[in-house]
């Protein structure tokens, strides 16, 4: 149980970084022409927005060196290879011959003064940063691969990533697999806690129950012993009792015996009175 649980979470530590990408500051490139007004307004327009410096920074590049003789800046060549890139890949409003050329990941370039650039810059950053301009600069490969231009279209743009809402599925269905084995788990160990609590309760009661016969018998036992006692003590005081009976009857019979021995001696040493003689001589 334990062992698949730990793989599950594993397998979803693996898989949450494909859904949900890097919180990385989108560059939001804005090629100019000194002195430029629109250029100046743009850039005033983004430092005011409240996601700058925590959602994106603004990359300033010289396409024109001024906007009155336009004269190419040092990074012109940079500007219409970029401009070219998007152009090919569809996005009808980028273009090298004005100014401001703004350009946000892979999903807005166009050459405009827009006040509206709010919600490309979130679905860019919601989308990570796909920074076409340093990819073209660094000459790498494939920089303008699964480029589609924003549209609004309530509030997303029309491609369709289906590879973080797989992610955030695995995700999902991940965390109920896992709340599922709990629960099952634990109705599991309560089960098992209930039938050691009542073989417990069974033992606890045949315990208490061998604890009350125990008393039953030790007072049952002096009980007897007690009766055994008295039965004892009174067979003994009846065989002592005719003993003297029989002890007495000895001595009232030595006290007869000593009254006849005493009443001759009385008789003799009885002297006659002088009526007595007087009597006898008158016969």
């Amino acid at each position: 149980m334990k062992k698949l649980l730990l793989s599950l979470i594993i397998g979803i530590m693996v898989l949450l970084p494909m859904s949900v990408k890097a919180d990385e500051k989108v560059k939001v490139y804005v090629f100019e022409a000194g002195g430029c007004p629109y250029c100046e307004l743009e850039i005033e327009y983004l430092e005011s927005l409240s996601s700058y410096g925590e959602k994106f920074e603004i990359v300033r590049k010289e396409l024109y060196v001024d906007h009155i003789d336009w004269q190419k800046g040092k990074d012109y060549d940079l500007g219409v290879k970029t401009v070219n890139a998007f152009l090919e890949a569809g996005f009808a409003n980028a273009s090298y011959q004005g100014t401001p050329f703004v350009v946000i990941s892979n999903i807005y370039a166009a050459t405009a003064y827009n006040t509206e650039l709010e919600a490309i810059i979130d679905q860019a950053y919601e989308d990570g940063d796909n920074d076409v301009v340093t990819c073209l600069a660094n000459d790498g490969p494939n920089c303008m691969e699964n480029a589609k231009e924003y549209t609004q279209k309530e509030g997303k743009t029309e491609k369709e990533d289906i590879l973080p809402l797989i992610g955030l599925g695995i995700v999902v269905v991940g965390l109920i697999v896992i709340i599922y084995l709990a629960r099952k788990s634990n109705k599991e160990e309560e089960m098992l806690d209930k039938a050691f609590a009542d073989e417990d309760e069974e033992v606890l009661k045949a315990e208490v129950k061998k604890a009350m016969v125990k008393p039953v018998k030790v007072v049952a036992e002096s009980k007897k012993k007690t009766q055994t006692k008295k039965a004892k003590t009174t067979k003994e005081s009846t065989k002592k009792a005719p003993a003297k009976k029989k002890e007495s009857t000895k001595v009232e019979a030595k006290g007869k015996e000593g009254k006849a021995k005493a009443s001759p001696k009385a008789s003799k040493s009885k002297k006659p009175t002088k009526s007595t003689k007087k009597a006898s001589s008158k016969k």
